[in-house]
């Protein structure tokens, strides 16, 4: 009986649409927004400049702010953001190598954080990620 609504960044949309293939998905999606340039992330979503600058779009702290966020534009009672690095050329580091990806989910006044590492080709994190993403909102709901 729970809504969701997705801020999507490195997944570009793969977490809706895997959602959109379950039967009933209408009655829980709200939606999804895909913020993957900065510019999008800044405008449309309101995350500050230098919060970007500070951590870089690859964070605990943008993807958090995508989450909160989100909760003021759209009416969910779950929000859902998610970044991360999936192929080289981004923000990687050696703390924060490419397969990282973050994950936060807001739920009324309570947020919920999770970090994890994926291994293989982009689209295989990509859909590592997704099926995390699920598994941590219903472990959180």
């Amino acid at each position: 009986g729970l809504t969701l609504a997705i801020a999507e960044s490195m997944t570009c949309g793969l977490a809706a649409n895997k959602l959109s293939l379950t039967p009933g998905t209408s009655g829980v999606l709200i939606g999804s927004i895909v913020c993957y340039s900065p510019l999008l992330k800044m405008t449309l979503l309101k995350v500050p400049k230098r919060q970007i600058k500070a951590y870089t779009c690859e964070s605990k702290e943008v993807t958090q702010t995508l989450a909160m966020n989100l909760s003021k534009i759209v009416k969910a009672d779950v929000y859902a953001a998610i970044t991360g690095l999936a192929s080289p050329g981004g923000s990687e580091t050696k703390e924060k190598p490419v397969g990282t990806v973050f994950f936060c989910i807001k739920r009324g006044n309570k947020m919920y954080h999770h970090r994890q590492r994926f291994y293989g080709s982009p689209l295989m994190i990509h859909k590592k990620a997704c099926n995390t993403l699920y598994e941590f909102i219903l472990s959180k709901i």
